[in-house]
């Protein structure tokens, strides 16, 4: 009989069959190990309606090319949440001369670039030299600023030739953004193409027309962030297409979602995100071509637009009628200021004192794929109609629509403009400012309305900074060198495990707080 007690030989077999099972579960363990603080990397992706053209901000003039850019660099300030300032981002603090010649900011410590190489007061000084450079696409929007200079390793001073009411929020647009001055010399004219900031995100690949991926900045100063490892950004042109995408868990965001489908889309249980009213939808009339040089055949354009219609039926109550080139919510919007409104009787008389009488025939081009565009535009075309007018409608790809417009090879161009900042002096800047884009490659060139610009720029009382913008509002107005037809909301959508998305006042967005559950 044999009792409970182990016999040594028995012993030790069980050790060597212990150690054998200990042996075999170590792999086991060491795998669940990894799992567990090792997750898997967190893609993001999202599908937009156009490619960028850039990563160079001192020439970028597409929301595509700009969006990504908030990703890559960062600027000195940046816009508040609260929509009513800016606060800190690479400089902590600054400080402006009680005469408003000169302002002094403190650098960030500790800042690298994705490479791994120190922010320095040289990176920004070079960065904004660029940006205050009249011959690039956004100077005007630092004109008064005629240099940038390093005071020490961690100060950098703006001077300016008067003072300049919008500074700060100049510099809080991805025009002011800050790359690396050793990563732009070393690539040259190809600068744009390789991007190297202290941004959340790193350029990965970029295929275009097609995709581009974005990862992870293990160098990024935001400790915990960014919560994505890898954000995919497909171009999707066709709005239909996107919500498809979306509704079949293809991609987790979309862009310029329809808004014909925003019910359908919630029904579904995706989440819309709506800024409102950030963007105007513009038509953009070429005064090198005849008769758009004539103010009176394009105000005639302008009064033949049933904007009222647009708003209803297109945009289903989500868009409001634009009486200004500024959406209301920006600084010293003024709706009053002898808004155009749909008038067949005032179209035709103005039309009568102009050199085409009986009417003409013009063509606009569209974004291909847009069907809010299309209808808007069709609606248009029917008011053009009943004064004599045919316009041709042309749809085009949307990133070539934007480098024929950028060639300035069109008659009337139409698209949807959006401000930065709550300001309105970049928004001003860009309808009436020849000397950058050509007035918004309009070729609009009125003096009064530039010097007016000019004031309203160094006016630092607000009441009468006030009147001089809604005296620009008043010019733009009589001028139409662009025809505004609404407001448009800035519409996005995302699945129901995208977590942290918020586009902020001006319908941008960053992807540094996104996550997915």
């Amino acid at each position: 009989m044999v009792d409970g007690r182990l016999t040594p030989r028995l012993r030790v077999r069980r050790l060597v069959g212990m150690i054998c099972v200990l042996m075999l579960a170590v792999p086991l363990v060491m795998a669940a190990t990894t799992r567990a603080f090792g997750a898997d990397p967190v893609t993001l992706t999202m599908a937009r309606n156009a490619d960028m053209l850039t990563f160079d901000p001192v020439v970028t003039e597409d929301d595509p090319s700009i969006f990504v850019e908030l990703q890559v660099y960062d600027r000195l300030v940046k816009l508040a949440a609260s929509n009513t300032g800016v606060e800190p981002e690479l400089a902590t603090s600054w400080k402006v001369a009680p005469d408003g010649l000169s302002a002094t900011f403190t650098l960030r410590p500790g800042v690298k670039f994705s490479d791994g190489s120190p922010l320095t007061a040289d990176d920004v000084v070079f960065s904004l030299t660029r940006a205050i450079d009249q011959k690039g696409s956004w100077g005007f929007l630092f004109s008064p600023v005629k240099s940038v200079t390093k005071v020490d390793d961690k100060t950098v001073r703006l001077n300016m030739s008067e003072p300049f009411a919008p500074l700060l929020p100049a510099l809080s647009t991805f025009a002011g953004s800050i790359y690396s001055k050793a990563n732009f010399e070393k690539w040259g004219k190809d600068a744009g193409q390789h991007p190297l900031g202290t941004g959340a995100f790193v350029l990965d690949s970029w295929q275009k027309g097609s995709q581009l991926v974005l990862t992870k900045n293990n160098q990024y100063w935001q400790s915990g962030k960014p919560k994505v490892d890898r954000i995919v950004m497909r171009v999707v042109g066709d709005d239909n297409t996107r919500v498809l995408q979306l509704q079949s868990g293809q991609v987790d965001i979309i862009d310029f979602v329809p808004p014909n489908q925003v019910q359908q889309i919630m029904g579904a249980g995706q989440k819309i995100q709506k800024v409102d009213g950030t963007a105007t939808l513009r038509y953009t009339l070429n005064e090198t071509i005849k008769p758009l040089d004539e103010a009176n055949v394009r105000c005639a354009m302008a009064y033949a637009i049933d904007r009222a219609a647009v708003a209803k039926n297109i945009y289903f109550g989500l868009a409001t009628v634009a009486r200004s080139l500024l959406p209301s919510s920006t600084l010293y919007y003024d709706g009053n200021a002898d808004p155009v409104t749909f008038d067949l009787a005032k179209a035709k008389a103005l039309l009568a004192k102009s050199s085409v009488p009986q009417g003409f025939t013009v063509t606009v081009n569209l974004p291909a794929g847009n069907q809010t565009r299309l209808d808007a535009a069709q609606i248009w075309a029917s008011g053009l109609k009943q004064i004599g007018i045919t316009l041709k409608i042309e749809q085009l790809e949307t990133t070539t629509l934007i480098q024929m417009r950028n060639a300035e090879k069109y008659s009337i161009y139409n698209a949807a403009w959006t401000n930065d900042t709550p300001d309105p002096d970049e928004l001003l800047g860009v309808a009436l400012d020849f000397s950058s884009q050509h007035a918004a490659h309009t070729f609009y060139n009125n003096p009064k309305a530039k010097e007016l610009l000019i004031q309203q720029r160094r006016e630092l009382d607000p009441k009468k900074r006030q009147a001089l913008v809604t005296e620009l509002q008043r010019i733009v107005n009589q001028d139409c060198p662009q025809i505004y037809v609404v407001h448009e909301p800035r519409i996005y959508a995302t699945t129901p495990a995208v977590v942290g998305f918020a586009p902020n006042s001006q319908g941008k967005y960053s992807f540094e707080d996104v996550t997915k559950k």
